[in-house]
């Protein structure tokens, strides 16, 4: 394996101003209505799955990797908060406390986090800019490809190359680094030491996850494979995606929204449920946001496993019908599930239910300008 140079810089910065997401709105709503064409899909299409299966608990890539709304520690609880002063939905990362009182953190305007570890945020500054952050701090990572000159040998020269796609493992950060005839691979550990170059393949990779050191990618043209780290070996695949590992399989679900699990020896796919849009694990269950006929997906949670499929929550049933509602995040650990509610992009409503769909605790609700 090739190795690498990472140099890493510590810089602070004033904040800066930028929306999140970015959507300027001249005479903006609190929610939105719901199209009356929309046309609700049919039992079938909901309830076509696979249901006598076991799940057993998920890799430890899946808690690091799956999506968040809601960072805590022993401590304290971190999540996005509407912010004043701006014309468009403008959210930041802040703290809150047991006396229902919340601080936003310093410095960080513009940073989206991704993981929270041991005291540090992993994430992106503006959007491209990986890097880590702490205290009103950032440390940003640089990839610096070292290489001889063509004029002399004993004389070298650093290239410097874009990083992005971070994938977290219980030892490294990955990231692609893209060119004109394919993609590169490297990682390096969280203190960002031994970095390494650990693969090229010569394709544009779009998505991929990390597994038994084994890069299980998918590339644009619906191609997909499978990358072998120690032997160099890369498998071509008929079918595949990037999803959750539990046990011998990977949970996945293809752009057609269909979910599937990919035995991870032999690499045969199964089809479990058609119509899903995203997936979380938790106490031997899947839990999913059903897919329906529109781009976005609606205010519904099922609960795929142990012989059933069954809804679970729905959030026209706790919040104001008649409302559009989209589940944009669920989040499931060992303990708790969180989930985060939009509607348009100044409603915004984060708690944590149960696995059968209880609202435990109202976390935290925007409904204004």
């Amino acid at each position: 394996m090739k190795k690498i140079i990472l140099i890493l810089c510590v810089i602070t910065l004033t904040g800066c101003q930028k929306t999140v997401p970015s959507a300027n709105m001249n005479a903006p709503v609190q929610r939105k209505k719901q199209d009356t064409q929309i046309i609700t899909p049919t039992e079938k299409e909901v309830f076509d799955a696979v249901t006598d299966i076991e799940i057993g608990e998920p890799d430890k890539t899946y808690y690091l990797n799956s999506s968040k709304t809601l960072f805590s520690d022993k401590k304290n609880r971190y999540y996005y908060v509407y912010k004043d002063g701006r014309d468009s939905a403008y959210y930041v990362l802040g703290r809150d406390t047991d006396d229902g009182k919340y601080f936003f953190l310093e410095n960080a305007d513009d940073f989206k986090a991704y993981l929270y570890r041991d005291g540090v945020f992993y994430g992106s500054y503006r959007e491209n800019k990986f890097c880590s952050y702490k205290d009103g701090k950032y440390t940003f990572l640089k990839y610096k490809e070292v290489k001889d000159t063509e004029e002399k040998e004993d004389k070298k020269e650093e290239q410097e190359k874009n990083i992005s796609d971070f994938y977290f493992t219980e030892e490294y950060i990955y990231f692609l680094c893209r060119n004109e005839t394919g993609t590169e691979i490297v990682r390096m550990r969280y203190d960002g030491s031994d970095g390494e170059s650990v693969a090229y393949i010569s394709l544009p990779i779009k998505k991929y996850a990390v597994y038994d050191n084994r890069i299980f990618y998918e590339a644009d043209y619906m191609k997909y494979g499978v990358y072998n780290i120690e032997n160099s070996e890369n498998i071509i695949l008929d079918e595949g995606g990037t999803g959750i590992f539990s046990g011998e399989y990977m949970y996945f679900v293809s752009a057609e929204h269909n979910l599937y699990r990919m035995n991870t020896e032999d690499y045969n796919c199964e089809k479990l449920s058609e119509n899903v849009r995203r997936i979380a694990f938790y106490d031997g269950y899947i839990i999913y946001q059903p897919y329906k006929s529109y781009a976005r997906g609606d205010g519904q949670i099922y609960r795929l496993g142990k012989g059933e499929n069954k809804k679970i929550f729905d959030a026209g049933e706790i919040l104001e019908k008649d409302y559009y509602y989209d589940i944009s995040v669920i989040q499931a650990d060992k303990e708790k599930i969180y989930i985060e509610i939009n509607s348009g992009p100044y409603y915004n409503y984060i708690a944590e239910i149960d696995i059968d769909g209880n609202v435990i605790d109202k976390i935290y609700e925007h409904d204004s300008v």
